[in-house]
């Protein structure tokens, strides 16, 4: 067994692979989780504040600019949370998720665990991607208890299937989008990697062109697995934010909704996302009640 140590600031492991990012993390201790990264079994920890910890098999060298990019460990998260709106909101959301950082995830598991994600909880996300990968995904032995491991499956595994192996895995109607777009990427019809050569905009036509991808789920690929900090996913917990707190309950159009995005919240929009979706949906419902009745303005008019 292999250990590499990262010396971190202001990293928080738990609060990152439980945000809702990634669904592909086993939690094993109170500080460690397990996962793969670029195909190979690493567990993650952090026992201390100001260090993360990789433990893998052999090779890990050859895997330690993957960890980097994947956790994102070069980035300087102050210099991006300078950059987040000076409001109360936004504010109260940097303080409760400190630590809080963004993943970059291989595109096609992070498009192919939006497309499954769709109604769904976070738990209930794992376990379809759990099924999915015992059935599919290629096996893995763990080196130190022996036990089978799975790795999601790629777009081959996928199209080789059938949708009803899909739905079996509990994908539900989901399994149908999932298996068009797998057969698609696996043919060579649709490149993901063409995804990064393209600006935000044309980013996000591009990929809702696939089946079953519509604004939400290309701005979690995007921000997610691409890196595009501006894309900014936008589901029922976000929607909420904007509406209750940034347009004061107001009706807003979707023209008002994306100036606000890139006017208010600006390069690093999609980090400010994260932060707002971590917070509200750990806030009970009087909590946010609050931050509504109490008449918190938001944004500058």
């Amino acid at each position: 067994m292999k250990t590499l140590h990262f010396s971190v600031q202001d990293y928080d492991l738990k609060k990152t692979l439980e945000s809702g990012q990634t669904f592909h993390w086993e939690q094993v201790s109170g500080h460690s989780w397990e996962g793969m990264i670029s195909g190979q079994w690493v567990r993650l920890s952090q026992a201390q504040h100001d260090r993360i910890t990789a433990r893998g098999v052999n090779g890990m060298g050859q895997v330690k600019g993957d960890i980097i990019r994947y956790l994102q460990l070069d980035v300087d998260i102050q210099s991006v949370i300078k950059c987040f709106p000076d409001d109360a909101l936004m504010n109260a959301a940097v303080r409760a998720r400190k630590g809080l950082r963004l993943l970059r995830q291989d595109p096609w598991i992070c498009l192919a665990s939006f497309l499954l994600s769709s109604n769904k909880r976070i738990p209930q996300i794992m376990e379809i991607v759990r099924h999915m990968s015992i059935r599919l995904g290629e096996q893995l032995i763990h080196p130190e208890t022996g036990r089978q491991l799975h790795a999601f499956p790629g777009p081959e595994s996928i199209a080789k299937s059938h949708e009803s192996v899909l739905r079996e895995c509990k994908a539900g109607y989901r399994a149908k989008y999932l298996y068009k777009c797998a057969s698609l990427v696996a043919s060579g019809e649709y490149c993901l990697d063409a995804i990064h050569v393209l600006e935000l905009d044309e980013a996000r036509s591009k990929l809702m062109e696939l089946p079953g991808v519509g604004a939400k789920i290309a701005d979690c690929v995007l921000l997610f697995a691409y890196g595009f900090s501006r894309a900014f996913p936008i589901d029922v917990w976000v929607q909420k934010v904007l509406g209750d707190y940034y347009f004061k309950g107001a009706t807003n159009t979707p023209r008002e909704l994306g100036a606000l995005v890139q006017d208010y919240f600006g390069d690093h929009a999609g980090f400010a996302q994260q932060y707002l979706f971590d917070y509200i949906r750990h806030l009970k419902p009087a909590e946010w009640a609050g931050w509504v009745a109490e008449g918190h303005t938001g944004r500058s008019s």
